[in-house]
């Protein structure tokens, strides 16, 4: 029954979020371009292998993190930079607290890079619904709707070589030469 409701009022906010006026922008490379990235929790093992690749290869001002995790361990900072959404992060219907909502979108980024395969009741689409945004990069397990650019990575599971990939589709999108 719990599960039920909570799959219904995700969806309801998932159309909502997706209805909302969100103009795609892809981002301009030359300009530095912000980045976050929505990992799992047994994904925190790669984070400076991926922040390494992403600062190699797109060259971003900044980069922030959201962790979707159980619970936040003892050797993990929370900043602006690194962000982990819990649990008790959630309300009764299984939405996000209101205070939650605003420190996730209070950071302003060019691009989100979704690599979380968690969508257990709906949660990745949900959470990435709530971003905004204005360039949403996916991969073939999500809600293609929500996403402005999804890749099939194929058998490829290490999260740093399918940065390494889109790094190459968006070179190619961008028209930039300085492919890898």
């Amino acid at each position: 029954m719990l599960k039920s409701i909570i799959l219904f009022f995700r969806k309801k906010n998932i159309r909502k979020n997706t209805q909302n006026a969100r103009l795609m922008r892809f981002p301009d490379f030359d300009k530095f371009p912000i980045i976050t990235l929505f990992i799992d929790d047994n994904q925190k093992k790669d984070i400076k292998a991926m922040e390494h690749l992403l600062k190699e290869s797109l060259k971003p001002r900044n980069i922030r993190f959201i962790v979707l995790t159980e619970s936040v361990k003892d050797d993990f900072l929370q900043s602006e930079y690194m962000v982990f959404i819990e649990e008790k992060d959630f309300n009764k219907l299984g939405l996000l607290k209101k205070e939650k909502q605003d420190t996730i979108n209070m950071f302003a980024d060019d691009m989100l890079i979704n690599l979380s395969d968690n969508n257990e009741n709906l949660l990745n689409d949900y959470l990435v619904s709530c971003l905004r945004s204005p360039f949403k990069v996916g991969h073939s397990d999500v809600n293609m709707k929500i996403h402005d650019l999804v890749l099939d990575y194929g058998i490829e599971k290490n999260d740093v070589q399918r940065l390494k990939i889109l790094n190459r589709y968006l070179m190619m999108l961008s028209g930039n030469k300085h492919e890898d």
